[in-house]
């Protein structure tokens, strides 16, 4: 004879056998990367139009990119520091940009640091000045097609204590045959390494 205990332990493997499948069928959605992602166009949106096409690609992976023209540094960082304070969801902060674009990166940046707002990351493609990167960046990588007068290495402001690489595109091993200051922006290979970058920059939270 089956005692009661037993008969009450088989029934419960049974129901959670049943509740197995139910269970898997509805997985977990993966959360989208948090955070505040920001594309400067160059000079009249004219020149920098591989930074839309690098804003769908963001999307398409479910992060959050605004692609925009050159706004005022200042307002605009106050913008991202209420963003920031507001919500953790408005955390981290990523700037990229091309060639005046690239300049506003280090500019709205610099307006940001003495609200003690960090900056996970900036992506910079042939700034035209150089920087300089301020100390509240923790890693910026510099795409640069130039010479050392124009869209050239960037430097570090004093304080500055993150990650600063400035990769030559035109020289040694980085090099990328063909590329340009009016191309930067829209080279397949240097949007996969952004967007390495950008999904990197989005978890370190």
């Amino acid at each position: 004879m089956i005692s009661r205990r037993a008969l009450l332990t088989h029934a419960s493997v049974i129901l959670a056998a049943s509740a197995l499948p139910a269970a898997a069928a509805k997985p977990k959605k993966p959360k989208l990367p948090a955070g505040q992602v920001y594309l400067f166009r160059g000079f009249a949106d004219i020149f920098s139009t591989g930074l839309n096409t690098l804003g769908q690609e963001l999307k398409s992976e479910g992060i959050n990119a605004e692609v925009l023209s050159l706004p005022n540094a200042q307002a605009f960082a106050r913008k991202i520091a209420d963003r920031y304070r507001a919500s953790k969801d408005a955390r981290p902060i990523v700037l990229v940009g091309h060639s005046l674009g690239a300049d506003m990166t280090f500019s709205v940046a610099s307006a940001l640091q003495p609200m003690k707002i960090p900056v996970a990351l900036i992506l910079s493609f042939d700034p035209t000045g150089k920087g300089p990167v301020p100390g509240n960046v923790k890693k910026t990588l510099n795409f640069y097609t130039g010479g050392e007068n124009l869209w050239s290495p960037v430097l570090p402001a004093p304080g500055f204590k993150g990650e600063l690489a400035n990769i030559n595109l035109r020289q040694g091993e980085t090099a990328i045959k063909g590329i340009g200051h009016f191309n930067i922006d829209k080279n397949p290979k240097l949007h996969e390494r952004s967007m390495k970058e950008i999904k990197l920059a989005l978890k370190r939270r």
